[in-house]
């Protein structure tokens, strides 16, 4: 039985899980003061040539905008179609569909190691691309140089992974850390913000996990925790909104339905049609 394996097994067994997570909690807050203290010594110099490449692209799309687009059964080809021209950050299974479309992202993410074991060989056939991944992919696989790693803090989430009652600390400067947000679209919002992106809209962002059908494309892992994650991506949403206002960063949700409202609500086609009725009129 091989590390992952042994962890999917752990995690089957909800009671199980809670006895360890409790034993594990000294473990849990020495890792989280590591975190701690080493955010700290960047913020205050100490250069980490592992997370260099985010020091050095902080505030380079300042004024921009972007797009965030997840991986929710909401979102349809023909909308990445749609976004060729856009600056753009993918995830997860997205990479699943680059067979089916010409676009292609300005970067794409990736932080669950479970998610990463399944979707390995696809990512290492897509190398061109920016790809980010956690440094808990880049401690447990073995990935190339061009990978660029950030700095992920997983807070207290492994503690109160059950209740959805941790703690939320972002950031809007990912070369020291980035907040765990319970999902790797709350590292992407963190790097957007980062690299000074002013406009943030979000698609196929549904928060709806109670359905048969939890995403566009399947990447293979099953979380059997799934049914938790949409009130707890909801919540982390919430206190994502209050730190991109408190930053002057607007974020919209452009996703067709699902369960977030915690952005104001902006049709895809309007937006595009926006920009493409800006750029006619200077002309």
């Amino acid at each position: 039985m091989n590390y992952n394996e042994f962890r999917n097994l752990f995690k089957r067994s909800k009671t199980v899980e809670f006895i360890a997570r409790n034993l594990a909690w000294p473990l849990f807050e020495w890792q989280h003061l590591k975190s701690d203290y080493a955010a700290w010594r960047r913020k205050h110099g100490r250069i980490d040539k592992r997370y260099l490449w985010l020091k050095e692209c902080r505030n380079k799309y300042k004024g921009e905008r972007c797009f965030i687009v997840a991986t929710g059964p909401s979102l349809l080809i023909s909308d990445l179609d749609m976004l060729k021209n856009e600056y753009t950050f993918a995830m997860n299974s997205c990479i699943l569909a680059l067979d089916k479309t010409e676009w292609r992202p300005t970067f794409y993410g990736i932080e669950d190691e479970y998610v990463y074991e399944k979707l390995e060989s696809a990512i290492l056939n897509n190398t061109q691309l920016d790809i980010i991944v956690s440094d808990t992919i880049a401690d447990l696989y073995k990935t190339p140089e061009s990978f660029k790693v950030f700095p992920l803090h997983y807070l207290d989430h492994k503690m109160y992974h059950f209740k959805g009652c941790g703690k939320f600390k972002y950031s809007d400067d990912c070369y020291s850390i980035v907040g765990d947000g319970y999902s790797i679209t709350l590292s992407l919002l963190q790097i957007a913000c980062h690299m000074g992106f002013s406009e943030i809209y979000l698609l196929g962002c549904d928060c709806n996990y109670n359905q048969p059908k939890q995403h566009f494309i399947e990447s293979g892992h099953f979380d059997p925790k799934a049914h938790l994650m949409g009130s707890k991506l909801i919540q982390a949403h919430r206190e994502f909104k209050k730190f991109a206002d408190s930053i002057g960063v607007k974020v919209f949700n452009s996703t067709r339905g699902g369960m977030l409202e915690e952005y104001p609500r902006i049709n895809l086609d309007d937006v595009l049609q926006k920009n493409v009725k800006k750029g006619l009129d200077n002309e």
